[in-house]
C-alpha cells in the first residue's frame, strides 16, 4: 500500500470509529417508591375498572362542534406553537451532541504571491488540504451526553403533548362554560319576564282597590333587580365567550356564538391501579425523562476528570503551479495522536461534578413531586365526580319542588290568599334553585373533561385544523 491510499485508508477509518448507536444508559423502571412515595393498591373513591381508558377525546366527547373547536385551537393558540418550538430546539441539541462521534473533516485552498522588495519578480505558491480529527469516546462521556440530549428531546415531547391535552381540556370547560353563561342569561330573561307580569298584575290590581302603593313599588325594584341580573349575565356570557375566543387564537371581542346545549361527554373509565397513571401522564413521564437526563449529564461531567485521545490526520499539497496541486508527488500525509489530561484546575472538575449531581437529586425531587400532584389530581377529579353525581339527585329535587311551590304561590296571590311578598320569595327561591341546577350540570361535564386529563388524556392526539391540507 503506497502512502496515498493510506491516506484514504486513515480517512475512512477515522468516519467509521464512530458509533452511531445511542448511548449505554440505565433503564430503572421509575416509580413512586423510586422519588420516596408509596403507591396504594386502588383509588381512594373505587378500585380501578376493567377495560381500557378512552384513547381519545371523541371517545368521551359527542360533540362535533366542540372537538373541531380543539382541533383548531392546536393548530392557532400561540402558547402552544412556543411550547412546539421548543420541542424543535430538543431536536436540534440531540442532532448537535450526535455529531461529536462524528469526525470533523476540514478543507482548505489558497492562494499567494511574494517576491523580493528590489525586483517586484512575483513568486507564487498554491496550497491545497485536506484534514480529519477525531475524538475517542474512551469514557462513554460522548454517548452519556447524547442520552442527556435524547431524555431532553422526551421530556420536550411529553411536556409538548401534556401542553395539548391541557390546552384541548381548557377549550372543552370554555365551551361549556360559554354555553353555561348563555342558559343563565335565558333564565334570567325569564326571571325578569315573570316579574314584569306580576308587576302588570300589581299595578291591576292597584288600580282596582286590591293592593296598595307598597306592593307597586316592591314590584318594582323586583323588576329593576331583575334587569340589574340579566345584564350581569350578559357580561358574564361575552367574558366567557372571550375566553374561548383566547384560547383559540382568536381576536376576544366576544361576539363568537356557541350553542344552546351542553356537550354529552360520558363517564370516564378509571382503568388500572395508581401506579399505571405514572406511565400515561405526560408530566410525569416529562419529569422521569428529566430524571434520566440528569444523571446522563452527571456521567458526561465525571468523564472529565479522564484523559481525551484524539486522532487526525490529513493530505496536504503546496506548490508553486496551480497544475501541480493534485500531481502525487506534491501530496504530503500527516497522522497525529494526542492524549490530553488535566493535571490541575483548582477544583473545577470537581466543582462541576458536585453541581451535576445536586441536579440529579433536584430532578428526582421534581419527580417525586409531580408523581404526588397527579395522584392528588385523580383523587379530587374522583372526589369531584362522586360529589356531583350525589348532590344532582338533591339539587333536582329542590329545583321541582321551588317550581311547584312558586306556582302554587302565584295562585294563591291572584286569590288574595298570601301577600306578594310571599311570591317575590318563593320566586327568588325558584330562581336560585334553577341556577344551582345549570350550574351543577356545567359541573358534571367539567369534572368528566377535568378527570380525563387527570388520567393522562388521549393517548392519541386530536388532529390540528390543517393536517387535513397537509
Amino acid at each position: 500500500m503506497n502512502r496515498y491510499s493510506l491516506a484514504l485508508v486513515l480517512l475512512a477509518a477515522l468516519s467509521g470509529c464512530s458509533s452511531t448507536g445511542t448511548a449505554d444508559r440505565p433503564q430503572p423502571a421509575l416509580s413512586a417508591e423510586v422519588a420516596g412515595l408509596g403507591a396504594p393498591a386502588d383509588w381512594a373513591f373505587g378500585a380501578g375498572a376493567d377495560g381500557e381508558i378512552a384513547a381519545d377525546w371523541s371517545s368521551i366527547i359527542s360533540d362535533p362542534v366542540l372537538l373541531d373547536l380543539m382541533s383548531q385551537a392546536l393548530s392557532a393558540n400561540p402558547n402552544l406553537r412556543a411550547t412546539e418550538e421548543s420541542v424543535r430546539r430538543a431536536e436540534a441539541f440531540l442532532r448537535q451532541s450526535r455529531s461529536n462521534l462524528l469526525p470533523f473533516v476540514n478543507a482548505s485552498a489558497g492562494a499567494s504571491a511574494s517576491s523580493p522588495f528590489e525586483d517586484f519578480d512575483l513568486g507564487e505558491r498554491y496550497t491545497l488540504g485536506l484534514d480529519a480529527s477525531w475524538e475517542a469516546d474512551l469514557w462513554g462521556a460522548i454517548r452519556s451526553g447524547i442520552a442527556a440530549s435524547e431524555y431532553d428531546l422526551q421530556a420536550a415531547e411529553t411536556f409538548y403533548r401534556a401542553s395539548r391535552e391541557a390546552l384541548a381540556a381548557a377549550v372543552a370547560r370554555a365551551y361549556v362554560v360559554a354555553i353555561d353563561a348563555g342558559r343563565q342569561v335565558e333564565l334570567t330573561r325569564a326571571t325578569l319576564a315573570a316579574q314584569v307580569e306580576t308587576q302588570r298584575i300589581v299595578n291591576i290590581r292597584y288600580e282596582l282597590g286590591a293592593a296598595d302603593r307598597g306592593d307597586q313599588v316592591l314590584a318594582e325594584s323586583d323588576v329593576a333587580s331583575a334587569r340589574d341580573s340579566l345584564e350581569t349575565s350578559l357580561a358574564a356570557q361575552r367574558s366567557a365567550v372571550r375566553a374561548l375566543q383566547v384560547l383559540l387564537g382568536r381576536y376576544p371581542d366576544g361576539s363568537m356564538t356557541v350553542p344552546d346545549a351542553l356537550p354529552v361527554v360520558a363517564d370516564v373509565v378509571i382503568a388500572g391501579q395508581p401506579a399505571d397513571l405514572l406511565r400515561r401522564r405526560p408530566d410525569v413521564l416529562s419529569a422521569e425523562a428529566s430524571v434520566r437526563s440528569a444523571f446522563a449529564s452527571t456521567r458526561v461531567v465525571r468523564a472529565g476528570r479522564w484523559p481525551s485521545l484524539s486522532l487526525s490526520g490529513g493530505v496536504s499539497s503546496a506548490t508553486d503551479s496551480l497544475g501541480d496541486l493534485v500531481d502525487p508527488a506534491a501530496l504530503a500525509l500527516s497522522l497525529g495522536a494526542r492524549l490530553a489530561d488535566t493535571l490541575f484546575d483548582g477544583g473545577l472538575t470537581a466543582a462541576r461534578i458536585e453541581a451535576a449531581e445536586a441536579g440529579g437529586r433536584l430532578a428526582l425531587a421534581n419527580y417525586g413531586s409531580a408523581v404526588l400532584d397527579a395522584y392528588a389530581d385523580v383523587e379530587g377529579r374522583l372526589d369531584d365526580v362522586e360529589t356531583l353525581r350525589r348532590r344532582a339527585t338533591y339539587v333536582e329535587t329542590a329545583s321541582a319542588n321551588a317550581r311547584e311551590t312558586l306556582q302554587l304561590a302565584e295562585i294563591q296571590y291572584k286569590e288574595g290568599a298570601i301577600d306578594l311578598l310571599d311570591v317575590l320569595t318563593f320566586r327568588q327561591r325558584s330562581f336560585q334553585a334553577d341556577r344551582t341546577l345549570l350550574s351543577l350540570r356545567r359541573s358534571e361535564i367539567e369534572s368528566r373533561i377535568a378527570l380525563y386529563l387527570s388520567l393522562g388524556g388521549a393517548m392519541t392526539p386530536l388532529p390540528t385544523a390543517n393536517d387535513g391540507q397537509s
